[in-house]
């Protein structure tokens, strides 16, 4: 098969997401049941086989990424029309911080996005593992678990958008932590793609700036983010149910993520041991000498 062109690659990836988004608009006008939220789930979850589909036929599974990031900013402009909250203090709040930190992860995805003939290392581990059950596999773990963690991580932010009360001071923690988690993480990741660029040497890997604070300050800031929109949706609804999205993403990262990058940087750089030692692990802190 001829290899994949970044241009032609791109395209094919807008018209996949356009054919998804056409589904669930679809989807979501013709379901059944007055529950806006619940409705909108479902158009989202038949949108997601779609984007499932399209990754068995490219044999990628990068398909998906994006979906993370653009959710939640597509479904708070959804809902924010549905309920003409233009005028609530707490909605554009709650709004700001999704967008600012949707589009700011967005844009990095698009600008270290290649081609369809390179996928994600996690991905081709994956495959290598589960063989011929790859199919199922990444079905749950790739699609079904990232669609259930946004599910439930932009229940807050729905809570947020229905809410007349007035603001209080969960919602400025809110919007102090998701402004602080998107400059976390975009400073994270600059420092991060800086440094691949300018290393020629393999047994070396990123210890200064941030990551000299923190093994995984991307994360750390990805994390803060959902914690960002619980706070909003505490400040409403005081309910572990608020908690749920940011919950499941945190043990996601400290449980799979952390792990599996750890592991591929020990068998690498044996030295990222020690570093291991004097770094902590996801929350920035003075390391031990």
């Amino acid at each position: 098969m001829k290899p994949w062109s970044t241009q032609s690659s791109r395209l094919v990836y807008v018209i996949v997401y356009l054919v998804a988004l056409i589904i669930a608009a679809v989807a979501y006008r013709s379901l059944p049941g007055a529950d806006a939220y619940q409705r909108l789930l479902l158009a989202s979850a038949i949108a997601s086989g779609a984007l499932f589909a399209a990754g068995l036929y490219l044999k990628n599974s990068n398909t998906y990424d994006v979906y993370w990031s653009i959710v939640p900013i597509l479904y708070g402009f959804l809902w924010m029309g549905e309920a003409n909250a233009w005028s609530s203090p707490r909605a554009l709040l709650a709004l700001f911080v999704t967008v600012f930190w949707g589009l700011r992860l967005t844009y990095n995805w698009a600008h270290h996005f290649q081609t369809f003939d390179v996928e994600d290392w996690r991905y081709v581990d994956l495959r290598k593992k589960t063989g011929g059950a790859y199919p199922i596999a990444s079905l749950f773990a790739l699609y079904g678990l990232p669609f259930t963690l946004v599910s439930l991580g932009t229940l807050p932010l729905y809570t947020a958008i229905h809410s007349t009360a007035p603001l209080g001071l969960l919602d400025y923690a809110g919007l102090v932590t998701g402004v602080v988690a998107t400059v976390l993480e975009a400073v994270s990741d600059v420092q991060l793609s800086r440094f691949r660029k300018e290393n020629r040497d393999p047994a070396k890997f990123l210890q200064t700036g941030l990551w000299a604070y923190s093994r995984h300050p991307n994360y750390c800031g990805e994390a803060l983010y959902w914690w960002a929109s619980a706070l909003f949706g505490l400040a409403v609804r005081p309910s572990l149910l608020m908690c749920a999205g940011a919950a499941g993403v945190t043990a996601m990262i400290l449980f799979a993520s952390i792990p599996m990058a750890e592991e591929r940087a020990l068998a690498k750089r044996p030295s990222f041991a020690d570093y291991q030692r004097r770094v902590s692990r996801l929350i920035p802190f003075f390391p031990r000498s």
